[in-house]
């Protein structure tokens, strides 16, 4: 339940809990300086005032010497009060109310106790023991601590504290908000700068050191799979035309037939490893129109069943071959897996080029879905179609390598969609840009 009501980054909860500390810090301040300053400075003033009144108006009054001690003290007798006590603000409230109580423990009685606003603050004291009498007292207790200094004290401590906690918590955010970008294109096998173990505390060091040891082991496991796999597709081709070439010798058709088909099977099958190894690093992203690559596709497949709703959409920087491979991939799936017609449409959205690419078919369940986009993984339906099950996953690699975002649900008429949103912002935006926003 709290941490609904926590920030969600780190910077603003450190600054939240220096925040936190500083007020308690400054509020216990205040606490001890009121009872080892203001409280015994209002007590004394309180006993002298009563003193001062039982010289002037007890039964062992010494006009005399009470006239001495409110000449010292500043404090003056009146038969009437002269001016109209104000509400004393909300600064001296807490004085004024602690001076009245303490003369009226010392009195036993009720106290009157009126604030005046002068150069100096005054209060009007007042009691049934003074036989109608006012005394003025000028709060001298309190001239000695100034008020604008007090608030002050009480902001601009608190504001410096707290912008020293938000550099103190920059200094921590940064390097890992810097770390957050770095693994977001890690995982791509993109080349990512190395984080700097030299600097900062020992702490990020260490972190910035692991990160650093990671990003190469999985940069040089990376190679290596794609070397295994191409070495293995390679090898393989060899002895699949060896076996094409005698299948084409024997006399039962239907066997041969079959032969044949298997082995272009598994020439597709090895196709796809190899595309999915190929991840068009090396390729140089150009200014190109969707709707174009699209047409371009199209002309290796049978259009009879294809429906095309292309409106005009902004030209984007796309890695050529790589998108057309999505495409082709796309809408072999289509074909292959769902039912004809397909649908492929473009559109711009929200600041997005939207394409979507849906067939007819049963649809997938919705356990699968999020399966479908796995590499080898392929939905109940297609377990005894051939294939490898990479082809929705090198999809979803170009879809991240171009900075899309890629939606995959049933169509409530029927049929599995294909929701593919790639960025428009009006400028160039280039597939590799990713790393390179890292500094």
């Amino acid at each position: 339940m709290m941490s609904w009501f926590l920030p969600r980054t780190a910077f603003a909860r450190a600054a939240l809990i220096a925040a936190m500390v500083i007020g308690l810090s400054q509020a216990l301040s205040l606490v001890f300086f009121a009872r080892n300053a203001y409280i015994p400075g209002i007590r004394q003033a309180a006993e002298l005032t009563v003193l001062h009144a039982d010289l002037m108006f007890g039964e062992d009054r010494d006009p005399e010497i009470g006239a001495r001690l409110g000449g010292a003290m500043g404090i003056r007798v009146f038969s009437k009060r002269q001016v109209i006590g104000d509400e004393a603000p909300l600064v001296f409230r807490p004085v004024v109310d602690r001076f009245r109580r303490e003369v009226e423990a010392l009195l036993s009685e009720s106290v009157t106790v009126l604030y005046e606003d002068q150069r100096s603050p005054v209060l009007w004291v007042n009691a049934p023991s003074f036989k109608g009498k006012w005394l003025r007292v000028p709060m001298n207790f309190f001239r000695h601590y100034d008020r604008y200094l007090l608030i002050g004290w009480g902001v601009t401590v608190p504001l410096l504290a707290i912008l020293a906690g938000l550099w103190i918590a920059r200094g921590i955010t940064d390097p890992l908000r810097k770390l957050a970008r770095v693994a977001s294109v890690v995982g791509r096998g993109e080349p990512t700068p190395l984080l700097d173990d030299r600097s900062g505390t020992r702490e990020m060091q260490a972190v910035n050191k692991a990160f650093n040891r990671m990003a190469s082991d999985m940069l040089y496991a990376q190679r290596d799979r794609a070397l295994l796999l191409a070495g293995i597709s390679h090898d393989l081709r060899t002895p699949l035309t060896r076996m094409r070439l005698s299948a084409e010798f024997l006399q039962d058709e239907e066997l041969r037939a079959g032969i044949i088909a298997d082995i272009e099977d598994m020439d597709a099958i090895l196709e796809q490893f190899i595309a999915f190894i190929r991840d068009g690093a090396d390729e140089v992203p150009e200014f190109e129109s969707l709707n174009v690559l699209i047409e371009e596709v199209l002309q290796r497949h049978d259009r009879t069943d294809i429906r095309l709703e292309l409106h005009d959409v902004p030209r984007l920087m796309l890695k050529r071959l790589t998108f057309r491979r999505l495409l082709s991939n796309l809408i072999t799936n289509a074909v292959k897996y769902g039912a004809q017609p397909v649908f492929i449409s473009t559109a711009v959205n929200r600041g997005e080029v939207v394409l979507t690419v849906r067939d007819h078919g049963p649809g997938v369940r919705e356990e699968d879905v999020p399966m479908l986009l796995q590499p080898f993984s392929r939905g109940e339906k297609a377990r005894t179609l051939s294939g490898s099950g990479l082809g929705l996953a090198i999809v979803k690699r170009i879809v991240d390598m171009h900075h899309g975002r890629m939606n995959l649900s049933n169509h409530p008429d029927g049929g599995l969609q294909v929701e593919i949103r790639l960025p428009f912002t009006g400028r160039i935006v280039p597939p590799e840009a990713l790393s390179s926003r890292v500094r």
